[in-house]
C-alpha cells in the first residue's frame, strides 16, 4: 500500500471522521425528517423553531460534508476518493430536496392542518 492510501485510511478511520460520515448519512437526514414532521403539524405561524431547525441542519449537512472531504478522507459509496465536485453535486441535490420537502411540509399544513383548526 502506498503511503497516501494509509494516510487517507488513518483519516477515515478517526472517531471524527466516523462522527462527520454518521451525521450526513444519517443524524442530519434524521433531523430534517423530525423537522419535517414539526412543520407539518405546527398550528401556529408560517416560520418557527422547525423551520429554523431545518434550515440550520441543512447547512450543517454541507459544511460537515465539506470538512469529511477536504479534512477527513471522505470517500463515495464505491469507496473512491470524493471531490469538491462530489461535493457541489451532493449540495446541489441536497438544497434542492430540501427546498421541495419544505415547501410540500408548508402546503400540506396549510391545506390540512390550519384549515382543520381553523374549522
Amino acid at each position: 500500500m502506498s503511503g497516501h492510501d494509509l494516510q487517507t485510511t488513518d483519516k477515515q478511520g478517526t472517531a471524527l471522521g466516523i462522527m462527520a460520515r454518521l451525521f450526513w448519512m444519517l443524524l442530519g437526514n434524521a433531523i430534517l425528517a423530525l423537522s419535517v414532521v414539526f412543520i407539518f403539524e405546527n398550528k401556529g405561524g408560517f416560520f418557527h423553531t422547525a423551520d429554523w431547525v431545518f434550515w440550520i441542519t441543512v447547512a450543517t449537512l454541507m459544511l460537515v460534508r465539506y470538512l469529511d472531504i477536504r479534512l477527513l478522507g471522505g470517500t463515495t459509496a464505491t469507496g473512491a476518493d470524493a471531490t469538491t465536485a462530489h461535493w457541489v453535486k451532493y449540495v446541489a441535490l441536497l438544497v434542492a430536496c430540501s427546498a421541495t420537502i419544505w415547501a410540500l411540509a408548508h402546503l400540506a399544513n396549510h391545506l390540512f392542518v390550519s384549515r382543520i383548526s381553523q374549522g
